[in-house]
């Protein structure tokens, strides 16, 4: 039963989402240097030196001093690829099994929604002049299509076993 089509979307949606902890969600341009805003805070990337040296005007230094974490936006995405990997291994019980897929369906709507808060919040508090958005943002909405398309696989197989229930 784990080779069932759900099983691979589920597998599917755990990993992007576990890959997804790790990669930079948007990049923000301010007049102290460039901020990058992963899943784990926001770090500086290139920030200008305050006191440059007399021959050296304007020097840039280079950081990766995580400043401000965001515990919620890892912690969210943690939860969700991991109910992901359990829901594999519920297949005996395909209504829980749904279920959790609806619920990851929820937490994934809800991870979108901090994720733009969190940055328009850093963007305000950091006072960027813009907001680069990466392309790996894209990661957690594919994941919730396979979130998606697992229940529907879920529910065939529900109604197929009711069905063939129904015949004997």
């Amino acid at each position: 039963m784990i080779q069932r089509i759900q099983s691979i979307y589920l597998l599917l949606t755990a990993i992007l989402m576990a890959i997804f902890l790790f990669l930079p969600i948007a990049q923000f341009d301010t007049p102290d240097g460039v901020y990058s805003f992963t899943s784990q805070g926001v770090s500086t990337v290139m920030a200008q030196d305050a006191t440059p040296a007399v021959a050296d005007e304007g020097a840039v230094i280079n950081q990766t001093a995580v400043f401000t974490p965001t515990w919620g936006v890892v912690a969210l995405g943690s939860v969700i690829a991991v109910l992901s990997f359990i829901a594999i291994f519920l297949y005996k019980r395909r209504p829980t099994q749904a279920r959790i897929c609806m619920i990851n369906a929820f937490f994934m709507v809800t991870f979108y929604i901090i994720i733009v808060l969190s940055a328009f919040s850093f963007h305000k508090e950091l006072d960027a002049s813009d907001i680069s958005w990466s392309a790996y943002v894209i990661m957690p909405f594919v994941a919730l299509v396979f979130d998606v398309l697992a229940y529907k696989a879920i529910n065939k197989d529900e109604r197929l076993v009711r069905s063939l229930d129904r015949i004997r």
